[in-house]
């Protein structure tokens, strides 16, 4: 089974007292270390109950994304592939390259199709470990790898298609790069939506497109910046709106899609696609596309988007700061989804709930931040935001030598800007109120 889902109902207001009691274990119980497992190069004869639980592992950290219709460039859905690729495998759980740890919660697990769960654990890190150490291990652990893709997938439904006006060619080497592209809107009254997918081009592994945040822009001013009709190389955000704030896609979650009964109002005008790129050694030609996923009619809670950004944002070099940013919650919210986003000194993040009396919440933390290998949280059952709390967003931001990303040497200072010169740091919060009559007044 590719996902466990485990829905936990949670009130801000009736639990709170109990969550700040648990919150001092639950959070450092999230993964489980093991000093007895075995070092990854002895092998212990494997039992047919190992067996199931390091195929389980497999399916459900590898083989989402690693599957005949996964979003990763090589496939491990089958034994003889796994033996193939072994090494390259093992060398990349060893250092813990892959999987991606995403974001973590002990609220809701993301739901999307393509996300991790956290970091591994010892346990499951030293099982994958030694069931990679060799081609024997391998056929021994895993016997019989069915295809995740075998399992049907029901198609959300579709609105229909949204395409960039613009053309522009990715350079053939570089860093990471941002260019924002208007893509005209041809309904003339607002529509609401439940989500989006990314439209993949012929081979999407060897497209440069990594992530894509969305924001209308009813009044069209982006357009202004796009002199060339090739893209602006630019954030997304539309004046106060920040890019994100219609929710975003990556080549790990290539569909973005909020919990039932929220949809996004989608205005009249044009929708800002912010296209995040890296090369991948020749030049190519991109104009980013995106599905838009229609919202039901119980779907009746218009979601909104509140930002965190650091203002100014400046990191001399050689250091490594956490920079805190709070917005202050001034009526009754539930937290529908987080998208986070950031350059390559972006190296992690936090967001809490402070609440009035002091009671602190985790909301989501992520240790390793990689933004091309991400995905938006959204959670089945949103937690309450209640009037007079404070979101507490920490940014972990890395210019020394040891960031594995650092794109200089000797570290130069750093300031708000573009990737990869620059950081692009956000956390977008996707919201929505409680008190619906007062929005609507």
């Amino acid at each position: 089974m590719l996902h466990r889902i485990f829905p936990l109902k949670f009130s801000f207001a009736r639990v709170r007292a109990e969550i700040c009691r648990a919150i001092r274990f639950s959070v450092v119980s999230f993964s489980v270390t093991s000093s007895a497992a075995p070092p990854p190069n002895e092998l212990p004869s494997p039992t047919a109950a190992d067996i199931a639980d390091i195929a389980d592992i497999f399916v459900a950290r590898c083989l989402s994304c690693h599957d005949s219709d996964g979003p990763a460039p090589i496939r491990f859905d089958n034994t003889a592939a796994i033996v193939r690729h072994r090494a390259l495998m093992r060398a990349l759980v060893d250092d813990r390259s892959m999987p991606p740890a995403s974001a973590e919660s002990t609220l809701a697990l993301i739901d999307s199709a393509h996300t991790g769960r956290g970091a591994l654990s010892e346990d499951e890190r030293t099982a994958l470990l030694n069931a990679l150490h060799s081609e024997a291990s391998v056929n021994a652990a895993f016997p019989e790898i069915a295809s995740a893709s075998a399992t049907p997938k029901v198609a959300s439904p579709s609105a229909g298609r949204v395409i960039a006006r613009g053309t522009w060619s990715v350079p053939a080497r570089g860093g990471m790069g941002i260019r924002s592209f208007y893509a005209p809107l041809d309904h003339q009254a607002p529509i609401r939506l439940r989500g989006w997918r990314m439209i993949p081009p012929e081979n999407p592994a060897r497209s440069p497109i990594r992530y894509v945040s969305l924001a209308a822009d009813p009044a069209r001013a982006s357009r202004i910046l796009d002199e060339n009709g090739t893209g602006a190389e630019a954030m997304g955000d539309v004046g106060q709106v920040p890019s994100g704030s219609l929710g975003a896609l990556s080549r790990t979650a290539p569909e973005f899609m909020l919990p039932a009964g929220f949809a996004f109002e989608l205005p009249a005008g044009d929708l800002v696609i912010e296209t995040t790129v890296e090369p991948i050694g020749r030049e190519v030609a991109i104009q980013p596309a995106v599905e838009m996923l229609t919202a039901q009619p119980s779907d009746t809670r218009t979601v909104e988007a509140l930002a965190a950004r650091v203002v100014p944002l400046s990191v001399a070099a050689g250091e490594r700061v956490d920079r805190i940013v709070h917005i202050e919650i001034t009526r009754e919210l539930d937290l529908v989804g987080v998208v986070a986003k950031g350059g390559v000194f972006l190296r992690g993040f936090a967001v809490d709930v402070v609440a009035a009396d002091g009671c602190r919440t985790p909301i989501a933390r992520d240790r390793d931040f990689r933004m091309n290998l991400t995905a938006p949280l959204v959670f089945r059952n949103p937690p309450e935001l209640s009037k007079g709390s404070i979101i507490e967003v920490r940014f972990d931001l890395d210019n020394t030598r040891e960031n594995p990303l650092q794109p200089f040497d000797p570290p130069r200072p750093l300031a708000a800007g573009l990737p990869p010169e620059g950081e692009d740091a956000a956390i977008v919060l996707l919201v929505a109120p409680r008190d619906t009559q007062r929005l609507q007044q």
